[in-house]
């Protein structure tokens, strides 16, 4: 009661946490960092199988502060030599990447990168 009164009112509820981020700023995202992607495509894939391509879909829960917490491939149509150091890669990167904080929830995304 007393600080209600020494505040001149009641205290406002804090603001809940958004469910998932602008859409546009996860994309922002992911292309600031798509020279990351080329380049584990390229010289982790491409020059050990020049035939290497497909769509590699990765998953990442990204914490409230912005940090990434997990990431890992949740479907790739690669195949044959430079799968996996491609993917491994691409983990890797992403696992670096940064959001913007915010009052978000603990969110799930998965990026589709056609290869």
């Amino acid at each position: 009661m007393l600080l209600v009164s020494l505040l001149g009112g009641p205290i406002p509820p804090r603001a809940a946490a958004d469910s998932v981020r602008p859409d546009d700023d996860v994309r922002q995202v992911a292309l600031r960092h798509s020279t990351e992607i080329r380049q584990c495509y390229e010289s982790r894939g491409l020059k050990v199988n020049p035939e290497l391509s497909g769509t590699l879909e990765v998953e990442l829960i990204v914490l409230p502060t912005g940090r990434v917490d997990s990431a890992s491939v949740s479907a790739s149509e690669l195949a044959g030599p430079g799968k996996q150091e491609v993917e491994s890669c691409v983990v890797e990167n992403v696992r670096n990447w940064r959001y913007e904080r915010g009052p978000f929830a603990k969110e799930s995304i998965v990026y589709p990168f056609q290869l």
